[in-house]
């Protein structure tokens, strides 16, 4: 599906999401590869990757808060098909629908993250979700006395 129909369907300056399995400390600007999961229609499924990030055309939040296992959960699923039809029943047409064995981009990270309902996901609605979810983290530490991540 077209990057701009998914923007456009769910209303936000998104269009896919990956899960980094490491960033290199220092990271600003410019451009650096790095492994990461997800789904991907162009790439058939759930796959591993290595990809070329440009600052310019990706937004990077840390996981604080992820189960260890986060990878791993993608990792099993790996050479499962990507969901088209999940896709569009849950992101175009509301219907909060799963398809078995299938998926698409934010579903298997939300489903990595140990979420809910991980078809409910859109690659904007999961960036918001984990900026609240890094918040309440980061209150919580600091409501526990604890000095903040270097």
């Amino acid at each position: 599906m077209d990057d701009r129909v998914i923007r456009w369907a769910t209303r936000s300056e998104f269009s896919h999401v990956e899960m980094l399995q490491t960033m290199p400390a220092g990271v600003f600007g410019g451009s650096w590869k790095g492994h990461s999961w997800s789904s991907s229609g162009r790439d058939g499924g759930v796959r591993g990757k290595e990809i070329t990030f440009e600052d310019c055309s990706w937004e990077f939040l840390a996981l604080p808060w992820a189960p260890p296992n986060a990878l791993d959960a993608i990792r099993s699923e790996a050479g499962k098909p990507y969901d088209f039809a999940g896709l569009v029943g849950s992101q175009l047409f509301n219907l909060r629908r799963h398809q078995a064995e299938r998926w698409f981009c934010s579903e298997i990270c939300a489903h990595a993250l140990g979420l809910e309902l991980p078809q409910e996901f859109s690659p904007g609605s999961l960036y918001r979700h984990v900026g609240e979810m890094n918040r309440a983290f980061f209150i919580g530490k600091s409501l526990a006395g604890e000095p903040p991540e270097e």
